[in-house]
């Protein structure tokens, strides 16, 4: 009977203290002051690439999120080098940012953006700013243009932890100039199924 009585202690006592913890583990998870590990993917010309070095940058006036890709090139890899890909936008807010050529607002009622994608081992670099559309070709072909040429989508935003949340898409282009790229052959960079989450701002 005494062992009995023993057993039945340590029992007690025991789901008492993993009640406590689950409790405690259970506040965590709804905690909102609580952030993730932040998590940056998309498809860069149809290679997915994923990073977790992210950061966020502001200069009063625009937001810039910067994600760093270590280079997929070898001796790029080898020597630790990394593409960069930001994304300029207005502000910190829900919402849509477009992306348009020649700078040209789409929708009134949309915020703005830009993106750039630098590689590592070239000279210059992808961007939404490098189309621009009086050049090359017919301007009456312009009618057949898609003018928007990204978003960004803000989808939450976690303001006691301070991140976001969100995705995005974009097509880059390369620079045209007389020296590079004069009849823009270099074909655009195609950035497709972003996501990313736990930002810290």
């Amino acid at each position: 009977m005494k062992k009995i009585k023993q057993l039945s202690l340590i029992l007690f006592l025991s789901f008492g203290l993993f009640a406590c913890e689950a409790e405690k583990v259970n506040e965590d998870i709804v905690d909102g002051n609580i952030q993730g590990k932040q998590i940056f993917r998309c498809e860069v010309d149809g290679v997915t690439r994923v990073t977790d070095s992210v950061s966020v940058t502001t200069n009063g006036r625009n937001v810039r999120m910067t994600a760093y890709f270590l280079s997929i090139d070898e001796a790029e890899k080898a020597n630790y080098k990394y593409d960069t890909f930001s994304i300029v936008f207005n502000q910190i807010a829900t919402g849509n940012y477009i992306s348009s050529l020649g700078n040209m607002i789409v929708d009134e009622s949309m915020g703005i953006s830009s993106a750039a994608y630098t590689v590592s081992n070239r000279g210059w670099v992808y961007s939404t700013n490098n189309f621009d559309i009086a050049y090359p070709g017919n301007p009456a072909d312009l009618i057949n243009l898609n003018l928007q040429t990204g978003i960004l989508s803000i989808n939450s935003i976690n303001e006691k932890a301070e991140y976001f949340e969100g995705n995005f898409n974009y097509d880059l282009y390369a620079p045209v100039t007389e020296d590079f790229n004069p009849n823009n052959t270099i074909p655009p960079l195609r950035i497709k199924n972003g996501y990313f989450q736990y930002i810290k701002y």
